[in-house]
Formats: structure tokens, C-alpha cells, sequence
């Protein structure tokens, strides 16, 4: 099998090309507000590692860019602040910010946390049109690892992790985990993309997961969903290697 690439991924020479090649597709709805839209553009680029740690964003040139004005573009960055994927400098500007570990940890605590304690009560409910529905999604993640297909498979993976929360009636909070979890899911992008067979264990865990969801094995339920959620520090130190320069204290 081949490993997982993101074919979109390019290392442009200067931190402007950085920048277009991440509004690479920016379309705003001029129906909605700009504000949102331009967030979450910014957010997904930030968190695949599309603006790497210690990139430059100016203000001017995204809304340029993007073709839209400077006041949602500066609301954008202010809310990514709030949730320290960027750090703002006076009289300096706005810089992507590094992955901190301390935040990763806590991303790490309130998942796994969270996460056991909802499949766990789940599996003595869950229906089986919710267990049909989780058994497609693995289906479709299974077929995304054999195409090696990054974007697809991390797609599945968050419906995955958000539908388990659904089927329990406790989708308020998978929404209140996003901001705990982004520095979590920035590592989670890169060990897609850099650490081999990451995703086809991932995968497996998933399996794992299904069946004794579908056989109501609580025992080892929590167990395996703890040790799927700690993977990712046990796989940091190979990431870390690769780019130490991405992470901070």
C-alpha cells in the first residue's frame, strides 16, 4: 500500500506564494458573512499545514487575496488568536503560531476524556442504522488509506469522531471540544502526512472500536478508545524529528 500523500502540499520559495497557495480556491459566498467564511479558510489552512508555523500573514495581502475587505480578514485573525493558532505583535504583525505542546496535552486530556466516556455509554444504545452508519464511514475511510488519500481520510476521521458524539445525543459537546482540540488535530495532520502507516493503524483502531461497539463489549471499549486518542503522542516524537521548529513549549 501506498502511503497517505497530500497531493496539494508544494513548499513555495517566499512566504507570499505560501500564502496565495493556501487561498488556493477561496470563493466568498456574497450572500453569507465574510467574517465566518474567511475564519474557517484560514482555520483549515493552519491546521493541515498549509501556513506552516512561523508564517507571515498580512492583513492587506489575504484580503487582497481573497477579494475581500480588511475588516472580516482582521476579525478572522483576532478569533484565531483567541484560540492561539496565530499571535498578533504590535507594530510587528501576525504570525501563524507554533504547535504548543502544553495546549496539545489538554487537547489530548479533553478528547480522551470525553470521548471514552461518551462511546462507552454509547455502546449500551447505540441503534443498529447508527452502528450501519458507522460501519460506512470505516468502509469509506479503509477505501480513502488504500487510495492514499490525506484530505479524505482526515475528513472521515472528524465525521467519524463527530457522529459517535451525535448517536449519543451529545453533539454540543464535540462542538465545545474544537477549540480545546486544534493544536491536537494540527499534530494529527501531520502524522498523516509525514509518519508512514499512521493512517492504516488509525484504521485499524477504528475497527476495532466498531466491533465492540456492535458487540457492546464495554470492558474493552474504553480501553482501546483511550489508547486510539494517546497514539498521537506516542507518534510525536517522529514528527517532532522531522520539524522541530513547528513546536513550541
Amino acid at each position: 500500500m501506498a502511503p497517505l500523500k497530500n497531493m496539494t502540499q508544494t513548499a513555495p520559495a517566499s512566504q507570499e506564494e505560501t500564502i496565495l497557495a493556501a487561498l488556493r480556491g477561496f470563493t466568498a459566498n456574497p450572500d453569507l458573512s465574510f467574517r465566518p467564511q474567511v475564519y474557517r479558510f484560514l482555520l483549515d489552512a493552519i491546521v493541515r499545514g498549509v501556513l506552516p508555523p512561523h508564517t507571515s500573514l498580512s492583513e492587506a495581502f489575504i484580503a487582497e487575496s481573497m477579494e475581500v475587505s480588511r475588516t472580516p480578514v482582521r476579525e478572522a485573525l483576532a478569533q484565531l488568536a483567541d484560540e492561539r493558532l496565530v499571535n498578533i505583535y504590535r507594530k510587528v504583525g501576525t504570525i501563524v503560531a507554533p504547535i504548543s505542546l502544553s495546549q496539545l496535552e489538554e487537547g489530548r486530556f479533553a478528547r480522551s476524556t470525553l470521548e471514552c466516556a461518551n462511546h462507552v455509554q454509547l455502546a449500551q444504545t447505540i441503534t443498529p442504522a447508527q452502528l450501519t452508519e458507522f460501519g460506512q464511514i470505516v468502509e469509506d475511510q479503509r477505501r480513502a488509506v488504500a487510495a492514499g488519500n490525506v484530505d479524505a481520510f482526515f475528513e472521515l476521521d472528524e465525521r467519524m469522531h463527530r457522529r459517535l458524539f451525535e448517536f449519543a445525543g451529545r453533539a454540543h459537546v464535540w462542538e465545545m471540544l474544537q477549540p480545546m482540540k486544534r493544536q491536537f488535530d494540527r499534530v494529527r495532520w501531520l502524522l498523516l502526512d509525514r509518519v508512514e502507516e499512521h493512517a492504516q493503524r488509525a484504521l485499524h483502531e477504528h475497527e476495532q472500536i466498531l466491533a465492540q461497539m456492535a458487540s457492546r463489549n464495554v470492558a474493552q471499549l474504553g480501553a482501546t478508545v483511550a489508547s486510539h486518542i494517546d497514539r498521537v503522542g506516542s507518534h510525536l516524537p517522529a514528527v517532532y524529528e522531522r520539524v522541530p521548529d513547528y513546536f513550541v513549549e
